[in-house]
């Protein structure tokens, strides 16, 4: 199975991933039109998808109920910035991570990626993994798999398996053993790294902040800075540094952007809500917090370039 998409928008992303059975919010981090792409191949206990967008993107939520998803990242542009943090883990140009993905719960897998780099998975069936895995003894790679962020691979089996990858997204999956081969390589030959003991705590400060920005019961009382502060336990200067540095803007700023894109996707939803009933835009507004209709409707213009009722109308 062949599958190549082009969005003009980023939200068709979260739907496709969906169908493809990755449950994935995704929230565009600058405002303005972007360009997305997702290509995808299944076959026989492997899945590989890759992405890429012109705009910064936060993924949360991302898994499957029978993979463990191992990602890493393909540079298109030269960046002296990050290019992105998989659960808290830097990648650069020779990182793997995603081993969250282990211990699949709501919430424990998250990324964030600019558009200097496109972002791939490679979903592998979880028991048939860690199956081969103890078959082959290989207690330094369970125990890196179970207990790293992340990998350093310095070796040729990274190289090898982006290789392999490339080529199987356009011809499809041959020998789908071989990512099992490939994934042992690299889980026993590559390199923790270490943290400074402030850095690791950021790290996970960040994966917190992910998760309450997405929280669907935080969303309809939207919280101010000093709570925000009381439920992570951190102080406010410590949060907006964080905040700013791995997200390029402050907490509450954040978290008004994922309400005012979940508006949208209620909106857009209403295209497949076949009831006699309509959810109107000011219920939805009020749903994610937004008590103030006529407020509401100039900041979600301002983002997404055009109003609610223009939402719901394109899609009637």
């Amino acid at each position: 199975m062949k599958l190549n998409f082009c969005y003009s928008d980023h939200i068709q992303l979260s739907e496709s991933l969906s169908e493809l059975g990755q449950k994935t919010r995704i929230t565009q981090l600058d405002q303005g039109d972007g360009q997305y792409t997702i290509s995808f191949q299944q076959f026989s206990g492997v899945a590989l998808a890759e992405i890429h967008s012109t705009k910064p993107l936060l993924y949360e939520g991302w898994g499957t109920t029978w993979s463990i998803d191992f990602n890493w990242i393909t540079p298109t542009h030269q960046s002296n910035d990050p290019f992105g943090f998989c659960e808290g883990y830097e990648m650069k140009q020779n990182s793997l991570g995603g081993f969250n993905t282990l211990n699949t719960s709501p919430g424990d897998s998250w990324g964030k990626y600019s558009n200097n780099c496109s972002s791939t998975a490679c979903m592998l069936d979880k028991q048939v993994l860690m199956k081969m895995l103890k078959e082959c003894n290989a207690e330094q790679a369970i125990n890196n798999l179970s207990k790293a962020r992340g990998l350093d691979i310095n070796n040729e089996a990274l190289h090898q398996l982006k290789k392999l990858t490339r080529k199987d997204l356009e011809r499809g999956i041959v020998n789908p053993t071989k990512y099992y081969d490939l994934i042992l390589t690299c889980l026993e030959s590559g390199d923790k790294r270490i943290y400074k003991k402030g850095l690791a705590k950021n790290y996970q400060l960040l994966g917190e902040i992910v998760q309450l920005a997405h929280d669907n019961k935080q969303m309809s009382s939207p919280m101010t800075l000093l709570d925000v502060c009381q439920h992570l336990d951190t102080g406010q200067a410590s949060l907006y540094r964080v905040c700013n540095d791995y997200f390029g803007m402050g907490i509450i700023e954040m978290m008004t952007q994922i309400r005012l894109e979940e508006a949208r996707r209620a909106l857009l939803m209403q295209k497949q809500n076949h009831s006699s009933r309509k959810t109107s835009v000011r219920e939805i507004a009020i749903y994610y917090g937004f008590k103030h209709q006529g407020r509401f409707s100039r900041r979600y213009f301002t983002t997404f370039g055009e109003l609610p009722s223009q939402t719901i109308e394109g899609i009637n």
